[in-house]
């Protein structure tokens, strides 16, 4: 809480929490207010997305203090730097649950379901439960904004009673949709660039499978013959 002229209020404060609308806010144990309502309205002016500290290389730091008394050093931390290369970070959502008296049937449904309501990633792993009982543990990664929706997909659509809920970091690699010529057609693809700057190319599996039952080739084949092409290119 912090008092204003209206009286006591809780933080962030009315001007404040209008401020920071669109902008990701923690709670924290300090007792006192860290975010004013200058600060909020330079922090969502200058900024266009939030994060945490990604993998950089660090040019300059900055400090700046102020007059308050906290727990810890009041100080406020800039730094200034350039990303790894290829490579950025995020914070993402993990739901996890353990089945074990869901029918097969209904966990297929479910995963359906969660990929249709814009999961980033499900899968499934077999698991080994009290009295001896097969079970299936089912997680879910997907975006902070879409984790209560598809933890309700879970609920309605398993007899899980309950879900384990974490946020995680995520690191993933700058990447691009391209299409090589085969033989056969033309195969789509993503490149993916790598921290040390070098290039991996990966077939889509659909495309490559439409090409392997219309031309009646082996799979492998056309992966191969797709990412020869890439490489040839390159």
């Amino acid at each position: 809480f912090v008092n204003i002229a209206h009286g006591r209020c809780s933080i962030p404060a009315p001007a404040t929490g209008e401020l920071l609308k669109g902008v990701p806010i923690a709670a924290s144990d300090v007792q006192g207010e860290l975010t004013t309502p200058t600060g909020a309205a330079i922090v969502s002016t200058l900024v266009d997305q939030f994060g945490p500290l990604p993998a950089m290389t660090i040019s300059a730091t900055g400090y700046g203090a102020g007059q308050s008394d906290f727990e810890h050093p009041n100080l406020l931390r800039l730094l200034v730097g350039e990303t790894a290369i290829g490579v950025t970070g995020d914070q993402i959502v993990l739901l996890e649950t353990n089945l074990d008296d869901t029918l097969g049937e209904s966990i297929g449904y479910c995963v359906e379901k969660l990929w249709e309501a814009g999961a980033l990633d499900v899968s499934t792993s077999a698991l080994q439960m009290k009295k001896d009982r097969p079970g299936v543990l089912l997680s879910v990664q997907c975006r902070p904004t879409d984790a209560d929706r598809l933890a309700d997909i879970v609920f309605r659509e398993t007899t899980t009673l309950g879900l384990r809920r974490s946020t995680v970091q995520r690191q993933t690699l700058a990447r691009k949709t391209v299409q090589v010529s085969t033989a056969w057609g033309d195969v789509a693809g993503i490149v993916a660039t790598l921290p040390d700057g070098s290039q991996r190319f990966s077939p889509e599996f659909a495309a490559c499978r439409e090409i392997a039952d219309n031309q009646k080739v082996p799979l492998a084949e056309v992966y191969n013959a797709a990412r020869q092409v890439w490489s040839n290119d390159e």
